[in-house]
């Protein structure tokens, strides 16, 4: 009788692979929060957030002028400082979240796969 080793067990391998990119993440985020300094000063800060430039810019693009500027702002703020940590923190569960299914539902597949291959089939 032969035995697996635990090394080629294909769902120990996931759950390993798994960990070792939450752990690869999380250190990564960790690293970033505790390294990010200030964000930098915009000089144009007080006049997007005017009236002014909110009627000029919808008069001259309209509501959806708006709405990319609005989120043009809101993108490039995940990418300073603390929110870059957030933001590789929630990217690294969705890597982690997708591997982990894909890899578990093709193993479960691969399992079904096999175990119809090597049951006998009887007629009758």
């Amino acid at each position: 009788m032969q035995t697996k080793s635990s090394s080629t067990d294909p769902l120990k391998r996931c759950y390993i692979i798994t960990a070792a990119i939450l752990l690869v993440g999380f250190g990564s985020a960790a690293a970033i929060y505790l390294t990010a300094g200030e964000n930098p000063a915009d000089p144009f800060a007080e006049f997007e957030k005017s009236k002014k430039f909110a009627y000029e810019l919808e008069r001259m693009g309209g509501k959806a002028a708006l709405a990319a500027n609005d989120f043009n702002k809101w993108f490039t703020g995940l990418r300073h400082g603390e929110t870059l940590a957030y933001t590789v923190a929630a990217i690294t569960i969705l890597i982690a979240a997708g591997y982990y299914l894909i890899a578990t539902g093709l193993e479960a597949e691969s399992r079904s796969m096999h175990k119809e291959k090597s049951s006998p089939t009887s007629s009758g």
